[in-house]
């Protein structure tokens, strides 16, 4: 998963993925052929709200981009037989991130849900100012 994030999304450490894996497999999901990583969703339940889930990272690879992947992911961890169950998606967006935008919005049009979005982080919670902001796409009830 970390070297698939490397070339598409903000890269965690290695340990992360790790823990990610090991700990939170319940609402983390990979998708491969043979021996070939082709993508990977992580997140998390909110603690406060355990019916939410909170996708940390979804990737897939440049191959198979385009191929409705990422929403077969997401899809397959939301839809997965877990008590409480989800009942709601949470995530972070950047505004120049189109294809994540289409993803979220595509997710929450499949399960005749609602996306709504707002500024969560602005430039200047990030150090040194040199990320964009970062909106946070809630998504429900599924």
């Amino acid at each position: 998963m970390w070297s698939l994030a490397k070339t598409s999304v903000d890269t965690n450490s290695p340990y992360a993925y790790l823990m990610m894996g090991e700990f939170f497999d319940g609402t983390c999901g990979v998708a491969t052929t043979g021996d070939e990583l082709l993508g990977f969703v992580t997140g998390f339940r909110l603690p406060a709200d355990p019916e939410t889930l909170f996708i940390w990272q979804i990737a897939v690879t440049e191959s198979a981009r385009g191929t409705g992947l990422g929403g077969r992911l997401l899809d397959e961890v939301a839809n997965r037989a877990t008590h409480p169950r989800i009942r709601h998606l949470a995530a972070t967006v950047t505004p120049d991130n189109a294809a994540s935008d289409r993803l979220f919005r595509s997710f929450a049009e499949r399960w005749g849900a609602t996306c709504e979005s707002e500024e969560l982080f602005d430039r200047g919670d990030f150090p040194h100012g040199d990320h964009q902001p970062e909106f946070r796409y809630h998504i429900g009830p599924l």
